[in-house]
């Protein structure tokens, strides 16, 4: 059976159902689980839906009855799937929230915290990301998300985001430096376009704040 791209009303109520009371309060907005699904998509290790439901999820749902259960999760294997697709078309990645940060530090943007999802993402599976021939490069390519994500406290990113000029130049790098990362990590090397790094972007294991639903 071919694969269907969930539609709108589908999205909709996956949405819903992620900021409802029916889910830990740390449960991952929508927003945050593609973020996080993106970066699982990315990795070139496969991780196992029964691995990163529960980081979603936080804890086991209040689901009204087993229907409801398996539209959820059905819902949510999809939307994997729909991602990893997008990922390997040649039409261009679209990042379901306008980029942009937010107004002040106590009010994230909806692109802050898909980068926070995406970081988790990363987190989960860094080993994967970090290989020593491509250490390099992935990290100068997650710097935008880095600093799109308010988990970050090193030099650089600060620098960055010390400018709105300077921020908003990098946060809008973002859907092209997610297909660079996907044909780095997920490609053969002679098809691999390395870019030459600029900076080096270490601070995945820096100071994480966290950012979940509010």
């Amino acid at each position: 059976m071919a694969h269907q791209p969930l539609d709108d009303l589908e999205l909709e109520t996956l949405e819903s159902f992620l900021e409802s009371d029916q889910v830990h309060e740390e449960c991952q907005n929508f927003v945050m689980t593609h973020g996080f699904l993106t970066a699982l998509s990315i990795c070139p290790v496969s991780t196992a839906e029964e691995k990163w439901l529960p980081v979603i999820f936080e804890d086991t749902p209040k689901f009204e009855n087993e229907k409801q259960e398996k539209q959820i999760l059905q819902y949510l294997s999809r939307l994997f799937i729909d991602i990893q697709k997008e990922l390997e078309s040649e039409d261009g990645f679209m990042i379901p929230c306008e980029l942009e940060m937010g107004q002040s530090p106590e009010e994230l943007s909806e692109l802050q915290e898909w980068a926070s999802g995406f970081m988790e993402g990363v987190f989960m599976t860094e080993s994967a990301w970090f290989e020593s021939e491509k250490e390099e490069v992935v990290a100068e390519l997650l710097l935008p998300i880095m600093v799109a994500s308010d988990l970050f406290d090193d030099e650089e990113v600060i620098e960055i985001r010390a400018s709105e000029k300077l921020t908003n130049s990098c946060i809008a790098q973002i859907p092209d430096v997610l297909t660079d990362l996907f044909l780095v990590l997920r490609t053969e090397p002679e098809k691999r376009p390395f870019p030459k790094p600029q900076h080096k972007a270490q601070g995945n294991k820096n100071k994480k704040k966290g950012a979940k639903k509010s």
